[in-house]
């Protein structure tokens, strides 16, 4: 398996964190997000989204977003649960992680995105047809 992530992205940190909790290592691959590297033609064929974190299975088969990373290693390493053993764990560990991303990290994720070189001035979920030219 590998990782695909970025030492200066705050998901990719999320899913070092959770690996280093569950004891795991996998192969990391950097991603250079202010050369704009997760925008390459290579890139997009491993995660169409051009976003990290992005975890690649044995197979091939390419895994993005935090929470589905997530829950596949807990489920495929079943160790260790971070996310809990009993459904009522697993729920309240659910429940508090949407929390903490829609109160907080989000907006959090905004900030130091747009202050590295090249993101700036790019909404968090970007529509291409509609950029962000001049945020006033």
């Amino acid at each position: 398996m590998k990782l695909y992530h970025s030492t200066g992205s705050a998901n990719s940190r999320r899913v070092r964190i959770f690996l280093a909790e569950k004891g795991l290592e996998l192969a990391l691959v950097p991603v250079d997000l202010g050369k704009r590297e997760q925008r390459s033609d290579e890139y997009r064929m491993i995660n169409p989204r051009q976003m990290v974190p992005t975890v690649v299975l044995e197979d091939g088969t390419a895994i993005g977003e935090v929470p589905a990373i997530w829950r596949y290693l807990d489920e495929a390493y079943p160790s260790k649960p971070p996310l809990g053993a009993t459904p009522k764990e697993k729920a309240l560990v659910g429940m508090w992680e949407r929390r903490a991303e829609l109160e907080g990290f989000a907006a959090v994720m905004e900030g130091v995105r747009n202050a590295l070189p090249g993101q700036g001035q790019r909404p968090v979920r970007e529509n291409r047809r509609y950029r962000l030219t001049n945020p006033d």
